[in-house]
């Protein structure tokens, strides 16, 4: 197997591209949007647990206070389901090293979620956001951080 995935993402968008022959030759391999990201925080909460009453006092204690909030947990989730995708495909040998493109914090949530075997592929990590860039843009733009290691090009 010759090949190197790029992962670009953001918290609600991702597009996998696999890359050979030195990076010459980009193909789509999915492209995933996650609409849990992009919703409004007060979508997602649903609930009204947390209101104030109307002496301007919480209802509740900080105790009970969510961790994160519901955007948070949402991109959690995407990152979380990024990691499980990717897992599985280095696991069937459908890639052998990858590159992930992120913005930095997207970048602490997809790397919390690594197994041993995608942080063993992972050839580097470019931590900034260019998931708006069409794919050619990307191309010209990553030139430089996505390689074929030598060992895997044809004829080595």
């Amino acid at each position: 197997m010759n090949s190197v995935w790029v992962l670009v993402c953001d918290a609600a968008k991702a597009r996998v591209f696999d890359v050979r022959e030195g990076g010459a030759s980009w193909r789509l391999v999915s492209e995933t949007f996650h609409a849990g990201s992009r919703s409004k925080a007060a979508a997602l909460a649903g609930d009204r647990s947390g209101s104030r009453s109307s002496q301007g006092r919480s209802v509740h204690h900080n105790a009970l206070a969510p961790a994160s909030s519901p955007k948070e947990v949402q991109k959690e989730h995407f990152a979380h389901e990024l990691g499980s995708t990717l897992d599985q495909a280095v696991r069937s040998s459908e890639f052998e090293h990858w590159v992930l493109v992120a913005p930095p914090h997207f970048v602490g949530l997809i790397e919390s979620e690594l197994s041993p075997a995608l942080k063993k592929s992972l050839l580097t990590t470019v931590g900034k956001d260019l998931n708006h860039l069409d794919q050619r843009a990307l191309e010209e733009t990553l030139r430089e951080s996505v390689r074929v290691p030598l060992d895997q090009q044809d004829g080595a």
